[in-house]
């Protein structure tokens, strides 16, 4: 058991690439330091004998912001309808895309896998941001694109939800977040009211109907999560945009109440809804909003009555929001009910599975806390940009939302390492990778070709060369 060790990365949310041909809903844009990473990992492999696990868990691709076409337009504006399909062919379209956009990270891929000795491996979890990885045909394009096929095909491997197993639990986390990240079956997420379709939740729509064409002006806004909080801090900031997002998630409920998501009353959404619509109406509300304590009061009630999980919903208690006039403290609450919650299942998973350690991401806030039992929770963050400000007060998010150049350069590149002793049991760190200074005119690939077959041919010898040479 000394022998091995894993690695664990969540939350990449690879888009379609090409940020410098004009493609504005990239969040990822850390390929060399992927590479930068694994090649480390599997030189200090390769040096120690040590078998290695890499575990993504969970929105590894950004399935939402990638339109499902032939070909990819890096400066085109798609509509939405061009990215709301999740059949199998559309989605093996935007994995296609994806894997064009991100040349680097694959070959990353397919020359960190080996058969060993050392062993090396790669394990996907999916989670709500790429639940189209469910498909075979997707994991098939995943696997031709890193050579993991004939001898190296035990290499990669899918898992649907979660996995528990030598010590550790790892699950993406969405299921016991926010009830707009939350699917009725993760692990076998169809859509029965639509043949061919899998089941989509309703931050995804969000994502999808309104997010990709916002982002395309305020490109940091995907660094505010959950979605619930984000809609609250735009009320305090940018009232507009936010009347957009609440019509749109009421607009959405009808869609999904079949799964008992939400309590509230359809007529309510449709209502709000049509209001939040009406571009006069909006203007009037802000200044409602801005200028009347009481007025804002109850609107902020009516929002938290769309946004509340039924009671009945597993964990639902721990969402229900005490009404405040102030916007703010409504999305530092939902920030830290989300948090508690993924801690009391880690907790819970901890004693169910009789493990040491559980993991997990989605909230792209890296954290290790002890469990009551006496094991640990990690969460493994993310690489994209995050807006964590706790504890920073009113002027900072105001700051954001006016000068967001000032904070979106920073990104934590933080991952969990699982080690064993002796005994076979699992210890676990948070770390962050620092690269190394890029070399003298190094430059990222930006080209379209995928990691074909040869590519895993080659990467296959490569390392064969390397073991008869050593």
């Amino acid at each position: 058991m000394p022998g091995k060790f894993k690695l664990i990365l969540s939350d990449l949310h690879l888009s379609a690439g090409h940020e410098a041909e004009g493609n504005l809903l990239e969040d990822f844009g850390s390929d060399l330091e992927f590479a930068a990473l694994l090649e480390e990992m599997a030189a200090e492999s390769d040096g120690t004998g040590a078998e290695v696990e890499l575990i993504i868990n969970g929105d590894a691709f950004e399935m939402l912001q990638v339109p499902h076409e032939e070909t990819f337009d890096p400066a085109a504006v798609y509509p939405a309808e061009r990215y709301l399909s999740s059949s199998e062919p559309d989605s093996i379209l935007k994995m296609n895309i994806i894997i064009g956009g991100h040349p680097t990270f694959f070959r990353a891929l397919a020359d960190f896998i080996q058969v060993g000795p050392p062993r090396r491996s790669v394990t996907f979890i999916k989670g709500n941001h790429d639940v189209n990885i469910h498909w075979a045909g997707v994991q098939d394009r995943i696997r031709r694109a890193m050579g993991a096929m004939g001898q190296r095909n035990s290499l990669l491997t899918f898992e649907e939800r979660r996995i528990s197993r030598e010590g550790i639990y790892v699950e993406h986390g969405n299921q016991y977040a926010d009830g707009v990240d939350r699917l009725a079956d993760m692990e076998e997420p169809h859509d029965h009211d639509k043949p061919g379709q899998l089941a989509i939740p309703l931050g995804s729509y969000f994502v999808m109907n309104v997010f990709n064409k916002v982002e395309r002006e305020k490109y940091w806004i995907d660094g505010i999560k959950p979605i619930t909080a984000l809609v609250w801090y735009a009320l305090a900031y940018d009232f507009r945009f936010a009347a957009k997002a609440i019509a749109t998630l009421a607009r959405a409920l009808p869609d999904i109440l079949g799964q008992a998501v939400f309590a509230v009353d359809e007529d309510s959404a449709e209502a709000l809804a049509t209001t939040l619509e009406d571009p006069a109406q909006v203007e009037e509300l802000a200044t409602r909003y801005e200028e009347d304590e009481a007025f804002r009061a109850q609107f902020n009630a009516q929002v938290a009555s769309i946004l509340s999980p039924t009671p009945g919903l597993p964990g639902a208690a721990a969402f229900s929001l005490t009404e405040m006039p102030d916007p703010v403290s409504m999305g530092e609450q939902v920030q830290k009910r989300v948090n508690s919650s993924l801690y009391a299942m880690a907790a819970r998973r901890a004693v169910e599975e009789g493990v040491q350690l559980v993991t997990f991401g989605h909230t792209h806030d890296a954290s290790v806390e002890n469990l009551p039992e006496g094991g640990v929770y990690i969460n493994s963050g993310t690489w994209t940009w995050r807006a964590d400000f706790s504890g920073e007060g009113k002027e900072t998010w105001r700051d954001l939302f006016e000068h967001p150049e000032r904070f979106t350069g920073d990104r934590r590149l933080s991952y969990v390492r699982i080690d064993y002793d002796e005994e076979g049991r699992p210890s676990g760190r948070l770390l962050a990778y620092e690269p190394p200074p890029p070399s003298e005119g190094e430059v990222e690939e930006t080209a379209e070709t995928p990691v074909s077959f040869w590519d895993g041919i080659l990467a296959q010898l490569r390392g064969l060369w390397q073991r008869i040479a050593g």
